[in-house]
């Protein structure tokens, strides 16, 4: 009779808190580490739990959630980023007396592994010059580049830009900015001209390549194992294009004169690459966390400005339709600066903004279900709400965080969730079996 009692104290306890909206996580250390909560039952407007909903804290890739209903309201879901590929000078008996021409738009998706069927821009292009009879062009092959502050983000960690999660956002971006190195042999695969590789012995195998930088440290225990290959960004993914489009030209019977011919002479289009859609992109960087993906769909709502213009009309946006972001810091899209600063409130309310808007079933679709998806395949696995909860997750060092829905059997909203947790010390999986029991408390 006693431990019946004891149940349903413990039980009304929680049905107290809950009703109150207070809540903790639990984890060691909570005292001392930053934590806010905020959910909210969206039929009702009732917040159901919270703790420091007002804190700013740093987002990791959850800035993706807000990144993605930016771009989404501004830009929608059908648009594309367009690629003209063309000639330049006088075209005559086969011969083009100039180069040829790529004018980039920052598509991020260029033969991106990512997006397969929309891969062999280098045979397109040799296929429309095979029909147009061209056998020989004199000058080069020149890829124009406008966007502003290319490359990884200033605010980025040195130590995240030589992985493929740093890669940054370039004019032209090419197979994902990424390149195989083998240590042991220094051979990279495809070429990528002005990278260069320097191999030390080290108790740990790392790589390290600062921003701009054309040189890429790698640390090895065996500088002798040939079995030991790893991918890295580079510093000029048009140079891996334009190495592999010569020699693609080359391999079809195109000669390439290598001459130095101007551009500004005439331009004759031969060829448009088209991405995927931009709701195929947000949706794939969603679910994947892609950080380059997302920087692209950033620099895309304002594509002839810089990144602050950008981010600029991101917050002026969110103005517009009544958040409040003075008390925000935003420096990229995909959330690897930890220099972002999101409450859990502004989180919320932009999640809520878009449940109730037209965009809604589009925007939720972006998000990883609990058990199934991506970065949240694990998460409430065998849990009842196993695919009842969608959220993106965000984890660099000392943060972890989720922002999100749970949904109904049809997939509509009902609440929104976020748990932002800065600076723990308790290990990380603490923290997400403490959220994956915070939810399932509320929900079961």
């Amino acid at each position: 009779m006693k431990l019946h009692i004891l149940f349903l104290s413990a039980a009304l306890s929680l049905v107290v808190n809950v009703s109150r909206g207070a809540v903790n996580l639990g984890i060691d250390g909570e005292d001392a580490t930053s934590v806010g909560i905020y959910i909210k039952e969206l039929s009702t407007g009732r917040v159901i739990a919270e703790k420091n909903p007002s804190i700013a804290l740093t987002p990791a890739s959850v800035m993706k959630a807000v990144t993605t209903a930016t771009t989404l309201s501004l830009c929608g879901t059908d648009t594309v980023f367009s690629t003209p590929v063309g000639l330049t000078g006088n075209i005559a008996g086969g011969v083009c007396s100039g180069n040829l021409l790529v004018r980039s738009s920052s598509d991020p998706t260029v033969e991106s592994d990512y997006f397969k069927s929309n891969k062999g821009l280098c045979d397109s292009i040799v296929v429309m010059l095979k029909r147009m009879g061209i056998n020989r062009i004199d000058g080069k092959v020149i890829v124009s580049q406008r966007l502003r502050d290319a490359g990884p983000n200033m605010q980025w960690e040195c130590e995240d830009i030589a992985w493929p999660y740093g890669a940054g956002l370039f004019g032209f971006n090419y197979r994902d900015n990424i390149v195989m190195v083998a240590p042991a042999t220094g051979e990279v695969t495809p070429k990528a001209p002005g990278l260069e590789v320097c191999v030390e012995k080290s108790s740990e195998n790392d790589i390290v390549r600062g921003v701009n930088s054309n040189r890429l440290m790698v640390y090895t225990k065996d500088p002798d194992d040939r079995k030991w290959k790893i991918n890295v960004t580079v510093p000029d993914p048009s140079a891996v294009f334009v190495e592999q489009m010569t020699q693609t030209l080359r391999n079809a019977g195109i000669e390439i004169g290598g001459r130095d011919v101007s551009s500004d002479n005439g331009f004759h289009l031969i060829y448009t690459h088209r991405s995927p859609c931009f709701g195929d992109i947000m949706r794939s960087l969603m679910v994947r966390s892609d950080n380059m993906f997302a920087e692209g769909m950033l620099r895309a709502i304002a594509p002839d400005s810089s990144r602050k213009a950008a981010i600029r009309r991101e917050k002026s946006l969110w103005n517009k339709r009544g958040l409040r972001t003075e008390n925000t810091t935003i420096n990229d899209g995909s959330g690897l600066a930890r220099s972002n600063r999101l409450s859990p409130i502004f989180l919320g309310e932009v999640l809520e903004w878009m449940a109730k808007s037209p965009l809604s079933a589009e925007y939720v679709s972006y998000f990883p279900r609990a058990g199934k998806d991506g970065t949240m395949r694990g998460f409430l696995a065998k849990s009842p709400l196993k695919g009842r909860i969608a959220l993106k997750t965000g984890s660099v060092g000392g943060v972890q965080c989720y922002a999100g829905y749970k949904i109904d059997t049809k997939g509509t909203p009902t609440h929104v969730i976020v748990i932002m947790v800065n600076g723990f010390f308790c290990p990380r999986s603490d923290v997400r079996k403490a959220s994956e029991q915070l939810l399932t408390d509320l929900f079961n």
